[in-house]
């Protein structure tokens, strides 16, 4: 596992910044990313152990109080790298991973520090201010500074091409300057005043990297060693994303750990105050520009997303259009469920109902769906006033990153929504954080140990679970053709890898043979391979281990008298590949019609009526959606009523409506999403009685 140095882009030489670091001094352990704001790729920041800031354009005088004019002033300032630098910066001091920071880079971190500039050295440009090339001048080092045990020694020449300095009345908090031109005491060096708790971290004014005799300068030779050093000592835990049709890491980002966790969700409670504060028409606007973002970016989100869960490039589409599709729908109605109702106003009284937001919201998210499941909490949650706390799911966080850094672009600020990263670990710290609400989407099993972990606080929280739901053919189908290729899609759309994914069929004995037989056309009609081909429908498991859950399934059903008509096994090649495969001759007490298969599995069992149909629907610990296919409206219904489900399909399934309530029963959880009460559910409502 390499460790990686991200060097922040400047239009101004930046070549020599990346040459700098030869393969001698990267060797076979460290490698080099560019981190650039042009391309605004700020998930890169996550998987870095150190970083260099560059040299370039002023920096904008907003972010110290300067004037906008001043003499040789840009003729256009570069903001957005300003805020990209300062994203790197703060992700380095959060997580205390080495920076170096140079000439404009310094003076960067001495503003973000609080501290000021010299905007303009004025008569000192001539000594300092590059003309057709860098100008060389001496220094002189602090005694028993960083910066002079680094290089060993406490004077030596420098190159200079700088026009600003660092304000001596205006050095940024915890920071002191190690050295100094000799001349004018022109502060040339920063480091950290006390370093407790801090990683290695020096700022100089001049160009290391470029400095012409840089491999025998100390000023220049023993500022990188020591900097990769620093790199090299760095341990931080790693999370690997594996792309699951390849079996290959294609990525490896910091975990957060605990205290970054605890500053993170500091930030968030201060955040609040003024995020609530927005009005609602601000944050919807805010919210449509992420989706606008989500439309513009499509491309590269959708290969984002099947890189790391393994869904066919379509279905990565499709999922991105739904969730703007949702997002849609909560915008053009959080102005309606989210205001204050007047319930009533007579004879001088009115009643009133406030809908004030919870606060700080943990949302621990799922990878099957990241923009789906994500959408339906983190964004009824911002335009509630909530700020978010969103663990995506270790399979997932590729795309949950871009979903923070659009969510940012939109204008979302930076402190009101933050990523946590990591597994099983990360979602045991933030169990231990006192948020205001916690919304989880997963498995039964984690749902019900984060419940009771939770409990104690007395705060909301919601689990959105897994689900066998159940599906009826009755004997009055019109079309059973149609009939069968809707619901093999209901069963093996995302490789069957939906909590509301069909997951047991049962199909009236009169038309069972025909059903059964038009069911594995459909399914052999699909193409299978990598998900980067157009036209696949079955691409890889996202999880290696679904794969020997499948097969203890098939093995059970096969051990009990069933029959596979299709499938069954491992596809034995390079990925997560598993055929989709259709069990007949099914029993209900069989694992396959029992517990969640969560893959591209299904059984198939005759039924003699309606009555046995519902005995069998409802032999069930889950109670997410159910479905029947009938000509008749009214026994469908009937038949619905009796199923105790969150959702009722009739001719039609695994379909969500931002319109319609998202919810479980039993151990498919409770509370719901979407629709008005996923709205309010975000919410604590006040009541007012108002004598006038």
């Amino acid at each position: 596992m390499k460790k990686k140095i991200g060097i922040s882009f400047t239009k101004t030489n930046f070549q020599n910044y990346w040459d700098w670091f030869t393969p001698a001094d990267l060797e076979v352990d460290i490698e080099l990313i560019e981190l650039n704001f042009e391309r605004n790729n700020s998930e890169d920041i996550y998987q870095c152990d150190g970083f260099v800031l560059t040299g370039g354009v002023d920096t904008h005088p907003s972010f110290y109080n300067g004037e906008t004019v001043y003499n040789n002033s840009p003729s256009a300032f570069q903001i957005e790298r300003d805020l990209f630098e300062e994203k790197i910066y703060r992700y380095s001091q959060l997580n205390k991973l080495p920076v170096l920071g140079i000439c404009r880079g310094m003076q960067l971190i001495n503003v973000l520090e609080g501290g000021k500039l010299i905007q303009d050295l004025d008569n000192g440009n001539e000594r300092h201010r590059k003309e057709e090339s860098d100008k060389v001048h001496s220094i002189i080092a602090e005694d028993n500074s960083l910066l002079h045990n680094v290089s060993g020694s406490l004077t030596g020449r420098v190159n200079s091409a700088h026009h600003q300095a660092i304000d001596p009345d205006g050095i940024g908090d915890n920071l002191m300057p190690n050295a100094y031109d000799d001349d004018e005491k022109i502060i040339e060096g920063l480091e950290f005043k006390n370093k407790a708790g801090k990683a290695f971290m020096l700022c100089v004014q001049w160009h290391p990297e470029r400095i012409n005799n840089k491999n025998e300068n100390p000023f220049s030779r023993n500022l990188k060693k020591e900097f990769l050093v620093a790199v090299r000592e760095t341990v931080m835990k790693k999370l690997s994303i594996t792309d699951p049709a390849t079996e290959e890491t294609i990525a490896e980002l910091n975990e957060d750990g605990h205290e970054g966790l605890q500053k993170k969700f500091q930030l968030l409670q201060i955040a609040r105050v003024d995020w609530e504060k927005v009005s609602m028409a601000e944050r919807i606007e805010t919210i449509k520009k992420f989706s606008g973002l989500l439309e513009k970016n499509m491309a590269q989100l959708a290969a984002t997303l099947t890189s790391e869960v393994g869904k066919p490039l379509q279905q990565s589409r499709n999922e991105i259009k739904g969730a703007r599709a949702r997002i849609k729908w909560l915008t053009e109605n959080a102005e309606k469920y989210l205001s204050d109702e007047i319930m009533s106003s007579r004879d001088g009284l009115s009643e009133k109902i406030s809908y004030e937001p919870l606060g700080v919201i943990c949302n621990i998210s799922a990878w099957n769906y990241p923009y789906l499941v994500g959408v339906n909490v983190f964004i009824p949650a911002l335009l509630a006033g909530n700020v978010v706390m969103y663990k995506p799911s270790e399979h997932s966080t590729l795309t949950g990153l871009q979903i923070e850094k659009l969510l940012k672009q939109a204008g979302v600020p930076e402190n009101v929504f933050h990523i946590a990263i990591g597994a099983k670990n990360v979602g045991e710290l933030l169990l231990e954080l006192p948020f205001d609400g916690y919304y989880f989407t997963g498995s039964y099993k984690t749902g019900k140990y984060i419940y009771e972990k939770v409990a104690p606080k007395m705060v909301p929280c919601q689990c959105e679970l897994g689900g066998k739901d159940p599906l009826y053919v009755a004997d009055d189908v019109k079309d059973i053709k149609a009939t069968a290729a809707a619901t093999a899609d209901g069963a093996f759309y995302n490789n069957g890898q939906s909590c509301c994914a069909v997951e047991r069929i049962y199909v009236n004995e009169k038309v069972y043979d025909k059903y059964v037989d038009e069911f594995i056309k459909e399914v052999k009609s699909w193409k299978i391979g990598s998900p980067v081909e157009e036209g696949v429908y079955i691409g890889p498991l996202s999880r290696k281990e679904q794969l020997s859950v499948l097969e203890v399934q098939v093995a059970d059903a096969l051990k009990k008298g069933a029959t596979v008509l299709t499938g069954g096994e491992k596809i034995n090649s390079k990925g997560y590949y598993f055929e989709p495969t259709v069990v007949v001759n099914v029993k209900n007490d069989m694992s396959i019609m029992q517990d969640e298969s969560f893959g591209p599995v299904i059984g198939i069992m005759k039924v003699k009526d309606d009555e046995e149909a519902i005995k069998l629907m409802k032999d069930t610990e889950y109670g997410l959606t159910a479905a029947v296919y009938s000509a008749d409206q009214k026994r469908a219904e009937n038949i619905l009523q009796q199923i105790n489900a969150g959702t009722g399909y009739w001719n039609c399934c695994d379909r969500v409506s931002a319109a319609l309530p998202w919810s479980g029963r039993n151990h498919s959880g409770f509370g719901a999403t979407l629709s008005h009460a996923g709205l309010r559910g975000f919410t604590k409502p006040k009541a007012y009685h108002l004598r006038s």
